[in-house]
């Protein structure tokens, strides 16, 4: 059986509840008895089913939410790399021709900051004296300089290469987070039906000791009801999970 394709059955029609007044077990008519038990027979055919399916539908959405996870992960690592390489080399790079140029660019930057000082006291002599030298490194340091300032565009240019293609990825997996929410959303409405299934379960098994079979049947309606509802949501889940799955899929294609 498919159990992605609705159950369909029919049940057969349980006695109203006004016939259990008071918290007493009531006196009734042998016939609804038998109905009652009939019932019970009935519903017993579909819950079986639909129980066989739950399980089954349990099994695959954990071992397709198992895959999901562990290749979300993979695949976010791989976008940590993307471009890392260049970016981490050019940085390398750029902070290596700093080093290597800060003694003279910090000459350069003294020598005109003297200048300026002399100038400014009007001391011509220190401030010819002082140009002299400055302008004997200008043209290196002038070169230092836009040598640093070339490897610093090459850097951010990395930087943005880097963004844009992470960015590809990253918005064709933007889906994911979306479905991830209406799981949990979903996983939040399995949990309530499961915690009635249980309630409904206990007094199914009480009314059963005290051969009580109306109530049983009633009950049992009940625990079948919030069965169906569990394979519902978990029909919705599980469809869910394989659309994250070709989310995955899709954005992995989207790597440089």
């Amino acid at each position: 059986m498919n159990w992605r394709q609705p159950v369909k059955m029919t049940l057969l029609a349980v006695i109203v509840l006004s016939m259990m007044l008071g918290g007493h077990r009531p006196v009734v008519a042998s016939s609804s008895w038998d109905a009652a038990l009939d019932g019970i027979d009935a519903v017993y055919d579909g819950l079986t089913a639909v129980q066989t399916l739950v399980k089954q539908e349990s099994l695959e959405i954990s071992a397709l939410r198992k895959k999901n996870n562990d290749a979300l992960s993979a695949l976010n690592a791989k976008i940590k790399t993307i471009d890392q390489a260049a970016v981490a080399r050019l940085s390398q790079e750029t902070e290596a021709l700093q080093r290597k140029h800060a003694p003279l660019l910090e000459q350069y930057t003294s020598l005109s900051k003297q200048v300026t000082a002399a100038k400014k006291r009007k001391d011509k002599k220190s401030a010819d004296l002082l140009e002299l030298k400055r302008n004997q490194l200008k043209p290196v340091a002038t070169a230092a300089s836009a040598e640093i300032k070339a490897k610093k565009e090459a850097l951010a240019a990395a930087k943005k290469s880097k963004a844009a293609k992470t960015k590809v990825v990253k918005d064709a997996l933007a889906p994911v987070q979306t479905l991830k929410k209406q799981i949990t959303a979903e996983n939040k409405s399995v949990a309530a039906a499961r915690k009635h299934l249980s309630a409904a379960d206990k007094r199914y098994k009480a009314s059963v000791k005290r051969g009580d079979a109306i109530v049983a049947a009633l009950e049992l309606k009940t625990v079948y009801d919030q069965t169906k509802a569990i394979h519902a949501s978990l029909t919705k889940v599980y469809e869910w999970e394989r659309k994250i799955a070709q989310n995955i899929t899709q954005a992995a294609a989207k790597l440089p």
